[in-house]
């Protein structure tokens, strides 16, 4: 009597050819799945663990440039705060709040690296833009104004008058 020393059981050496290979092809899609699955879930908790980057909004139905550097808004409103996907969050500031965001000079600051922003007023029946970076910014009146410290791109054109009618000022961190 033959013994048959083979560590596999009997009735997986009398599968057909086609059926091992049937099974090792829904094994193998099993496993692919699965190795694609962990992929897709490490880069959606990466996107999750992505700091906020907020955008900042200040409107004002007036604005003025008291000098080349300084541009004086009142704060008639406070100043709204959001962020894009994956947080979705938003915030309003007052004067104050805001103002402190230059406050620390450590890590990523405004302070630090200072803001670009957008500067939208209209003149005559044309909305006029500028770039500028924000080196600065203090509450005053109460905080009921803003001054800030600017700096415009260089050749910016604000056109013939220092006072800015239905300004917003739009900056990212």
């Amino acid at each position: 009597m033959g013994v048959d020393h083979c560590w596999l059981p009997k009735y997986l050496l009398s599968f057909p050819e086609t059926i091992e290979s049937d099974l090792m092809k829904h094994l193998i899609s099993i496993s692919t799945a699965f190795i694609m699955s962990l992929f897709v879930a490490s880069s959606a908790g990466a996107e999750d663990a992505k700091p906020a980057e907020w955008l900042f909004v200040h409107t004002a139905q007036t604005a003025e440039m008291t000098s080349p550097t300084t541009l004086v808004m009142p704060v008639e409103r406070d100043i709204f705060a959001f962020t894009d996907r994956p947080n979705r969050r938003h915030a309003y500031l007052t004067a104050e709040q805001f103002a402190g965001l230059w406050a620390d000079d450590k890590g990523d600051s405004f302070k630090a690296d200072p803001p670009n922003a957008v500067l939208t007023w209209v003149l005559g029946d044309t909305v006029r833009e500028a770039e500028v970076v924000i080196t600065g910014a203090a509450a005053a009146s109460g905080g009921k104004t803003l001054v800030y410290r600017v700096k415009f791109e260089v050749g910016t054109d604000l056109g013939p008058s220092n006072f800015f009618k239905n300004a917003s000022l739009f900056m990212t961190k």
